[in-house]
């Protein structure tokens, strides 16, 4: 059975999640609480369920909505286009573009990209998910995102084409007062007199390093575990410990005051990829966004 839908009725809902706020919402597309109220609950009867979870001080994504936001987003997109195509006919040059990036590969990646697609495509919008990596995989398959920049270890899912951008190795992440700051490189098993921070078990550095470390009879011990990168720079800081992180987060630092130190014996990376579907062709604005983040991929962005 097919479902028709409105573009105001997705745009009601994205306002809401985006803002998490229906007063907030209503102001940004100019109509009512009631009026942006019918409009969810018209989508909510025409899909059989709740998509929001709602309280008082709270407003997020039902079970149902969660499974279905990635396809309703795409939907918007594709309306989005369709409208931009009918005041461009033929133009190449114009639509929306939303690209899945691994949160510390933003900075690396895409500032010289974007910069070139403007040059060249500057009526192109472009979307920018910052994810986990695993998120990253599940919005391009989900068909949220139109590409991704992530990481790829292993992947089962036969229509996504992998193309590997980058190898990303993990250094040693600490304070330019340490004692390890002036070292130009340094082996692993010279951290262990030294309290380290690592990423929580969750985050997939964790077992790509674990794995290769097993791989020579060494284990990494840890003195602090943090979920965010962020927290991690903010322990050296501190004075509490050194870090193992990958060499392009150390932009996100955005302090000099960090030293990024190679890591030997062995050299752990972690691959980063261009993913997209076989089965959906990328537009020719994504296949220019793709092309240029290949060719510009970390321009302006050493001394890290």
């Amino acid at each position: 059975m097919s479902i028709n839908f409105e573009v105001l009725d997705l745009q009601a809902l994205m306002a809401v999640l985006d803002l998490r706020s229906f007063s907030l919402a209503a102001a940004r597309l100019n109509m009512s609480q009631p009026a942006l109220s019918r409009r969810i609950q018209r989508l909510e009867a025409r899909l059989g369920g709740p998509l929001l979870e709602r309280t008082t001080r709270h407003v997020a994504p039902s079970v149902l909505g969660q499974q279905v936001l990635p396809l309703l987003r795409r939907a918007l997109n594709e309306m989005e286009n369709a409208l931009d195509g009918i005041e461009d006919l033929g133009g190449q040059d114009r639509g929306w573009v939303v690209v899945a990036c691994l949160q510390t590969a933003v900075p690396y990646f895409m500032p010289p990209a974007l910069a070139a697609l403007r040059a060249t495509h500057p009526r192109v919008r472009v979307r920018i998910l910052d994810m986990t990596a695993q998120e990253a995989l599940q919005s391009v398959a989900s068909g949220e995102a139109d590409f991704a920049i992530t990481l790829v270890n292993a992947v089962q899912d036969t229509d996504l084409d992998v193309q590997p951008l980058l190898d990303d190795p993990f250094v040693l992440a600490c304070d330019a007062g340490h004692a390890l700051a002036q070292c130009e490189q340094l082996l692993w098993r010279e951290l262990v007199d030294y309290p380290v921070i690592v990423a929580a078990r969750t985050s997939v550095h964790r077992p790509l390093i674990q794995e290769a470390l097993a791989r020579t009879g060494l284990r990494l011990s840890w003195s602090y575990e943090v979920l965010h990168m962020s927290s991690a720079f903010h322990l050296i800081r501190a004075g509490l410990g050194v870090s193992v992180l990958p060499r392009i987060a150390m932009l996100s630092a955005g302090q000099s005051d960090l030293r990024a130190i190679p890591l030997l014996e062995p050299v752990i990376h972690r691959p980063i990829s261009i993913v997209h579907r076989r089965s959906r062709p990328l537009s020719p604005a994504a296949q220019c966004l793709a092309a240029l983040v290949r060719r510009h991929r970390g321009q302006d962005s050493e001394g890290t």
